[in-house]
Protein backbone atom coordinates (compact mmCIF):
# COMPACT_ATOMS: atom_id res chain seq x y z
CA UNK A 1 0.00 0.00 0.00
CA UNK A 2 2.91 2.32 1.19
CA UNK A 3 6.14 0.21 1.18
CA UNK A 4 8.33 3.54 2.13
CA UNK A 5 8.43 7.46 1.60
CA UNK A 6 11.26 10.02 1.40
CA UNK A 7 11.46 12.45 3.96
CA UNK A 8 14.88 14.48 4.01
CA UNK A 9 15.95 12.93 1.41
CA UNK A 10 15.83 9.62 2.87
CA UNK A 11 13.70 6.44 1.88
CA UNK A 12 12.50 5.40 5.13
CA UNK A 13 10.15 1.92 5.39
CA UNK A 14 6.79 2.17 6.89
CA UNK A 15 7.06 -1.42 8.34
CA UNK A 16 9.92 0.62 10.34
CA UNK A 17 7.94 3.35 11.51
CA UNK A 18 5.01 1.12 12.36
CA UNK A 19 7.28 -1.24 14.20
CA UNK A 20 8.91 1.98 16.04
CA UNK A 21 5.16 2.88 17.15
CA UNK A 22 4.62 -0.59 18.31
CA UNK A 23 8.08 -0.69 20.53
CA UNK A 24 7.09 2.80 21.62
CA UNK A 25 3.42 1.63 22.11
CA UNK A 26 4.88 -1.04 24.21
CA UNK A 27 6.52 0.41 26.32
CA UNK A 28 4.38 3.10 27.28
CA UNK A 29 2.12 -0.09 28.20
CA UNK A 30 4.53 -1.20 30.44
CA UNK A 31 4.67 1.97 32.51
CA UNK A 32 0.74 1.98 32.60
CA UNK A 33 0.71 -1.38 34.33
CA UNK A 34 3.97 -1.56 36.39
CA UNK A 35 1.43 -0.02 39.25
CA UNK A 36 -0.02 -3.54 38.83
CA UNK A 37 3.14 -5.48 39.91
CA UNK A 38 5.93 -5.30 42.54
CA UNK A 39 9.15 -4.85 39.66
CA UNK A 40 11.27 -1.95 40.04
CA UNK A 41 12.07 0.86 36.76
CA UNK A 42 15.45 -1.21 36.45
CA UNK A 43 13.96 -4.54 36.18
CA UNK A 44 11.26 -3.64 33.95
CA UNK A 45 13.64 -2.04 31.88
CA UNK A 46 16.65 -4.81 32.33
CA UNK A 47 14.20 -7.44 31.50
CA UNK A 48 12.70 -5.84 28.66
CA UNK A 49 16.35 -5.60 26.78
CA UNK A 50 16.30 -8.81 27.34
CA UNK A 51 13.28 -9.99 25.78
CA UNK A 52 13.98 -7.79 23.06
CA UNK A 53 17.72 -8.53 21.76
CA UNK A 54 16.54 -12.06 22.44
CA UNK A 55 13.41 -11.68 19.98
CA UNK A 56 14.64 -10.24 17.11
CA UNK A 57 17.61 -12.79 17.41
CA UNK A 58 15.23 -15.02 17.45
CA UNK A 59 12.80 -13.83 14.79
CA UNK A 60 16.13 -13.91 12.60
CA UNK A 61 16.57 -17.61 13.32
CA UNK A 62 13.40 -18.80 12.43
CA UNK A 63 13.20 -17.09 9.44
CA UNK A 64 16.39 -18.55 8.03
CA UNK A 65 15.91 -22.39 9.43
CA UNK A 66 12.19 -21.72 7.15
CA UNK A 67 14.19 -20.53 4.08
CA UNK A 68 17.00 -22.98 4.79
CA UNK A 69 16.61 -24.68 0.91
CA UNK A 70 16.89 -20.74 -0.05
CA UNK A 71 20.15 -20.75 1.97
CA UNK A 72 21.72 -24.15 0.80
CA UNK A 73 21.14 -23.01 -2.58
CA UNK A 74 22.69 -19.91 -2.07
CA UNK A 75 24.51 -18.91 0.77
CA UNK A 76 24.87 -15.14 0.08
CA UNK A 77 21.47 -15.14 1.07
CA UNK A 78 21.83 -14.87 4.81
CA UNK A 79 23.83 -11.60 4.41
CA UNK A 80 21.11 -10.22 1.71
CA UNK A 81 18.42 -11.01 4.46
CA UNK A 82 19.95 -9.90 7.23
CA UNK A 83 17.36 -6.40 7.64
CA UNK A 84 14.49 -8.24 6.43
CA UNK A 85 12.47 -11.19 6.83
CA UNK A 86 11.05 -11.81 10.78
CA UNK A 87 8.77 -14.98 12.07
CA UNK A 88 6.73 -13.68 14.71
CA UNK A 89 6.60 -16.57 16.33
CA UNK A 90 10.49 -16.79 16.65
CA UNK A 91 10.59 -13.46 18.61
CA UNK A 92 7.89 -15.24 20.62
CA UNK A 93 10.21 -17.97 21.57
CA UNK A 94 13.33 -15.32 21.76
CA UNK A 95 11.71 -13.13 23.90
CA UNK A 96 10.39 -15.82 26.17
CA UNK A 97 14.11 -17.00 26.29
CA UNK A 98 15.75 -13.72 27.30
CA UNK A 99 12.66 -13.32 29.79
CA UNK A 100 13.52 -17.05 31.14
CA UNK A 101 17.81 -15.87 31.51
CA UNK A 102 16.61 -12.74 33.30
CA UNK A 103 14.09 -14.41 35.55
CA UNK A 104 16.73 -17.25 36.50
CA UNK A 105 19.25 -14.45 36.98
CA UNK A 106 17.59 -12.11 39.54
CA UNK A 107 15.68 -14.94 40.82
CA UNK A 108 12.15 -14.14 39.93
CA UNK A 109 9.22 -16.48 39.13
CA UNK A 110 9.41 -16.31 35.03
CA UNK A 111 5.30 -16.44 34.78
CA UNK A 112 5.42 -13.12 37.09
CA UNK A 113 7.33 -11.68 34.42
CA UNK A 114 5.57 -13.33 31.07
CA UNK A 115 2.14 -12.18 32.53
CA UNK A 116 3.62 -8.36 32.89
CA UNK A 117 5.39 -8.40 29.03
CA UNK A 118 2.82 -10.39 27.13
CA UNK A 119 0.39 -7.39 27.10
CA UNK A 120 2.64 -4.84 26.14
CA UNK A 121 4.16 -7.98 23.46
CA UNK A 122 0.87 -7.99 21.74
CA UNK A 123 0.47 -4.31 21.67
CA UNK A 124 3.67 -4.22 19.60
CA UNK A 125 2.50 -7.18 17.26
CA UNK A 126 -0.52 -5.03 16.68
CA UNK A 127 1.32 -2.55 14.91
CA UNK A 128 3.33 -4.67 13.72
CA UNK A 129 0.84 -6.29 11.38
CA UNK A 130 -0.43 -2.78 10.51
CA UNK A 131 3.16 -2.33 9.02
CA UNK A 132 3.02 -5.09 7.52
CA UNK A 133 -0.24 -4.22 5.62
CA UNK A 134 2.00 -0.91 4.21
CA UNK A 135 4.57 -3.29 2.92
CA UNK A 136 1.92 -5.42 1.39
CA UNK A 137 3.64 -8.85 2.75
CA UNK A 138 1.38 -11.13 5.03
CA UNK A 139 -1.26 -10.91 2.81
CA UNK A 140 -4.57 -13.10 2.26
CA UNK A 141 -5.94 -14.82 -0.46
CA UNK A 142 -7.79 -13.26 -3.57
CA UNK A 143 -11.38 -13.25 -2.99
CA UNK A 144 -13.85 -10.43 -3.74
CA UNK A 145 -15.47 -9.19 -0.74
CA UNK A 146 -16.61 -5.73 1.14
CA UNK A 147 -12.64 -5.35 3.07
CA UNK A 148 -10.86 -6.64 0.11
CA UNK A 149 -8.11 -4.50 -1.00
CA UNK A 150 -6.39 -4.44 -4.54
CA UNK A 151 -2.64 -3.19 -3.58
CA UNK A 152 -0.63 -1.05 -5.98
CA UNK A 153 2.87 -2.29 -7.65
CA UNK A 154 6.03 -2.01 -5.63
CA UNK A 155 5.07 -3.98 -2.96
CA UNK A 156 5.40 -7.12 -1.43
CA UNK A 157 1.94 -8.57 -2.61
CA UNK A 158 0.63 -8.93 -6.06
CA UNK A 159 -0.87 -5.87 -7.41
CA UNK A 160 -4.36 -5.28 -9.06
CA UNK A 161 -6.13 -7.94 -7.43
CA UNK A 162 -8.37 -7.97 -4.32
CA UNK A 163 -6.84 -9.95 -1.73
CA UNK A 164 -8.22 -10.40 1.94
CA UNK A 165 -6.70 -7.81 4.62
CA UNK A 166 -4.94 -10.84 6.67
CA UNK A 167 -2.68 -8.39 8.32
CA UNK A 168 -5.78 -5.55 9.37
CA UNK A 169 -8.00 -8.41 10.45
CA UNK A 170 -5.08 -9.55 13.17
CA UNK A 171 -3.99 -6.10 14.05
CA UNK A 172 -7.56 -5.48 14.66
CA UNK A 173 -8.04 -9.19 17.14
CA UNK A 174 -4.45 -8.04 18.88
CA UNK A 175 -5.63 -4.72 19.77
CA UNK A 176 -8.80 -6.26 21.49
CA UNK A 177 -6.51 -9.24 22.88
CA UNK A 178 -4.43 -6.58 24.33
CA UNK A 179 -7.13 -4.68 26.05
CA UNK A 180 -8.53 -8.33 27.39
CA UNK A 181 -5.28 -9.24 28.84
CA UNK A 182 -5.06 -6.19 30.60
CA UNK A 183 -7.99 -6.22 32.30
CA UNK A 184 -6.91 -9.91 33.70
CA UNK A 185 -3.39 -8.62 34.76
CA UNK A 186 -5.48 -5.80 36.60
CA UNK A 187 -7.49 -8.88 38.50
CA UNK A 188 -4.06 -10.12 40.46
CA UNK A 189 -4.96 -13.74 39.38
CA UNK A 190 -2.02 -16.30 40.13
CA UNK A 191 0.91 -16.03 37.68
CA UNK A 192 0.66 -17.91 34.04
CA UNK A 193 -3.11 -16.82 33.88
CA UNK A 194 -2.40 -14.00 31.81
CA UNK A 195 0.18 -15.94 29.66
CA UNK A 196 -2.02 -18.83 29.61
CA UNK A 197 -5.15 -16.97 28.03
CA UNK A 198 -2.48 -15.12 25.45
CA UNK A 199 -1.39 -19.20 24.30
CA UNK A 200 -4.89 -19.95 24.15
CA UNK A 201 -6.62 -17.19 22.26
CA UNK A 202 -3.85 -15.82 20.04
CA UNK A 203 -2.49 -19.64 19.38
CA UNK A 204 -6.38 -20.30 18.62
CA UNK A 205 -6.49 -17.34 16.01
CA UNK A 206 -2.93 -17.49 14.54
CA UNK A 207 -4.02 -21.41 13.87
CA UNK A 208 -7.65 -20.47 11.94
CA UNK A 209 -5.92 -16.99 9.87
CA UNK A 210 -3.02 -19.12 8.23
CA UNK A 211 -6.47 -20.83 6.16
CA UNK A 212 -7.02 -17.32 4.38
CA UNK A 213 -3.07 -16.51 4.04
CA UNK A 214 -1.93 -16.86 0.57
CA UNK A 215 1.61 -15.09 1.04
CA UNK A 216 4.66 -17.09 0.91
CA UNK A 217 5.74 -19.23 4.16
CA UNK A 218 7.26 -22.39 5.27
CA UNK A 219 5.56 -25.42 5.24
CA UNK A 220 5.30 -28.81 7.91
CA UNK A 221 3.71 -31.03 5.88
CA UNK A 222 0.30 -29.71 5.20
CA UNK A 223 0.10 -27.37 7.98
CA UNK A 224 2.56 -23.77 7.42
CA UNK A 225 4.87 -23.50 10.01
CA UNK A 226 3.01 -20.94 12.10
CA UNK A 227 -0.05 -23.57 12.25
CA UNK A 228 2.28 -26.07 13.12
CA UNK A 229 4.02 -24.18 16.04
CA UNK A 230 0.35 -22.75 17.29
CA UNK A 231 -0.99 -26.43 18.26
CA UNK A 232 1.89 -26.35 20.98
CA UNK A 233 1.52 -22.95 21.91
CA UNK A 234 -2.22 -23.21 22.43
CA UNK A 235 -2.27 -26.85 23.50
CA UNK A 236 0.34 -25.37 26.28
CA UNK A 237 -1.81 -22.35 27.44
CA UNK A 238 -4.46 -24.86 28.05
CA UNK A 239 -1.86 -27.19 30.53
CA UNK A 240 -1.15 -23.60 32.40
CA UNK A 241 -4.43 -22.52 32.46
CA UNK A 242 -5.36 -25.86 34.36
CA UNK A 243 -2.31 -25.60 36.41
CA UNK A 244 -3.98 -22.05 37.86
CA UNK A 245 -7.10 -23.82 38.07
CA UNK A 246 -5.97 -26.78 40.45
CA UNK A 247 -3.76 -25.08 42.43
CA UNK A 248 -0.31 -25.97 41.07
CA UNK A 249 0.37 -22.31 40.34
CA UNK A 250 -0.82 -20.29 43.17
CA UNK A 251 1.86 -17.22 43.11
CA UNK A 252 0.38 -14.04 42.91
CA UNK A 253 2.19 -10.28 42.61
CA UNK A 254 0.87 -10.16 46.44
CA UNK A 255 3.61 -13.14 47.60
CA UNK A 256 6.11 -10.86 45.90
CA UNK A 257 8.48 -8.69 47.96
CA UNK A 258 8.46 -4.73 47.64
CA UNK A 259 11.48 -3.11 45.71
CA UNK A 260 13.86 -1.45 48.16
CA UNK A 261 13.51 1.90 45.88
CA UNK A 262 10.03 1.59 46.04
CA UNK A 263 9.57 1.05 49.98
CA UNK A 264 10.03 4.72 50.67
CA UNK A 265 7.53 5.32 48.39
CA UNK A 266 4.94 3.35 50.04
CA UNK A 267 5.45 4.31 53.27
CA UNK A 268 5.23 7.70 51.92
CA UNK A 269 1.85 6.76 50.32
CA UNK A 270 0.41 5.05 53.34
CA UNK A 271 1.15 7.85 55.71
CA UNK A 272 -0.20 10.55 53.75
CA UNK A 273 -3.54 8.34 53.31
CA UNK A 274 -3.30 7.81 57.27
CA UNK A 275 -3.67 11.81 57.35
CA UNK A 276 -6.18 11.82 54.84
CA UNK A 277 -8.51 9.56 57.17
CA UNK A 278 -7.65 11.06 60.13
CA UNK A 279 -8.68 14.83 58.80
CA UNK A 280 -11.78 13.45 57.38
CA UNK A 281 -12.62 11.89 60.79
CA UNK A 282 -11.88 15.25 62.57
CA UNK A 283 -14.10 16.79 59.60
CA UNK A 284 -17.29 14.81 61.14
CA UNK A 285 -20.07 16.79 61.75
CA UNK A 286 -20.13 16.67 65.86
CA UNK A 287 -23.71 15.10 67.10
CA UNK A 288 -24.99 17.29 69.87
CA UNK A 289 -25.68 15.76 72.97
CA UNK A 290 -29.09 16.43 74.47
CA UNK A 291 -28.93 17.11 78.27
CA UNK A 292 -30.00 14.68 80.43
CA UNK A 293 -33.76 15.33 81.95
CA UNK A 294 -33.76 15.64 85.12
CA UNK A 295 -34.23 12.39 87.05
CA UNK A 296 -37.90 11.88 88.64
CA UNK A 297 -37.29 12.34 92.23
CA UNK A 298 -37.28 9.17 94.10
CA UNK A 299 -40.40 7.19 94.31
CA UNK A 300 -42.52 8.31 97.12
CA UNK A 301 -42.83 6.09 100.26
CA UNK A 302 -45.94 4.41 101.01
CA UNK A 303 -48.74 6.03 103.42
CA UNK A 304 -48.52 4.70 106.69
CA UNK A 305 -51.73 2.70 107.49
CA UNK A 306 -52.89 4.29 110.71
CA UNK A 307 -53.10 1.62 113.35
CA UNK A 308 -56.45 0.73 114.77
CA UNK A 309 -56.99 0.53 118.31
CA UNK A 310 -58.55 -2.75 119.67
Amino acid sequence: MLPSFQALGLTIPMYGVMSALGMLAAFVLLGFTRKHTRFSEDQALSAALWAIIMGFIGAKVLFWIVEIDQIIADPSYLLHTLREGFVFYGALIGGLGGVAIYSLRKKLPFFSLTDYFIPALVIGHAFGRIGCFFAGCCYGMECETPISIVFPSGGAAPAGIPLLPTQLMESAFLFLLCAFLVWRLTKKKPFGTVSGWYMVLYGAWRFTIEFFRNDERGFVGALSTSQFISIFVFAGGVALLLLVKFGVLKKTVLDLPIPVEEEPKKKQKDKVEATEEAVKEEAKPVEETKPEEPKAEAEAKPEAKPIEKE
